[in-house]
């Protein structure tokens, strides 16, 4: 039931929504669920440039994730929906010049853009029950990846729900490998369709 297959077949594959068929990037369905897991990845590859930082995109994709998680939830409102959204690791090295009016602001400048797509992807993060607004994801990670040079490829990946560093990349203690990461889908996976029970401590 996971499209697409480990042979790449099933790219975007269909997925019924509250607005007909939509494309997945990553679609579990089986005939009991429905749709059980779906994941939306987003890219983000190069700078403004005018501004040199990678946030003009930001509410594009907002707007993108938002329509996806309605359309899905609504039909399907057990649907754990994921997003994934990957930025260069760079991402986390600029936006030191804000000036002190954009600090006492809040706008994007008084932190990299890293911190600032935290900021602004938070927002769509954590639907933790089905009853919840249906314009969230359960899960929003950012991948942030080495596109370039002798580690081009890797990449780690951060919750949006935690606290990121203003400037700079974050700790390895507070990011997640792929593996790790796969694991955390999985654990949100299971506390929806799964949850453990818990007995009392004996005496």
């Amino acid at each position: 039931g996971i499209l697409p297959d480990e042979h790449g077949r099933g790219q975007e594959s269909p997925a019924r929504s509250a607005k007909g068929y939509k494309k997945l990037d990553i679609n579990y369905s089986t005939s009991e669920l429905g749709l059980g897991l779906g994941v939306s990845i987003k890219t983000i590859t190069s700078r403004d440039p005018r501004t040199k930082r990678y946030t003009k995109n930001y509410t594009r994709i907002d707007n993108e994730l938002r329509a996806e998680a309605i359309d899905y939830h609504k039909r399907q409102p057990f649907a754990v929906m994921v997003a994934l959204i990957f930025l260069p690791c760079d991402a986390c090295d600029d936006g030191r010049a804000g000036s002190s009016a954009n600090k006492r602001r809040g706008r994007n400048e008084d932190a990299s853009s890293f911190g600032a797509a935290v900021r602004q992807f938070r927002y769509r993060s954590n639907r933790r029950d089905y009853k919840n607004d249906v314009d969230l994801f359960e899960l929003v990670l950012l991948g942030l990846y080495e596109p370039e040079g002798d580690h081009a490829g890797e990449v780690r990946f951060f919750d949006v729900m935690r606290r990121p560093p203003r400037f700079g990349r974050p700790k390895s203690e507070a990011s997640l490998t792929f593996e790790e990461s796969l694991m955390l889908i999985k654990m949100v996976f299971d506390d929806r369709n799964n949850p453990p029970f818990e007995w009392a401590p004996e005496d």
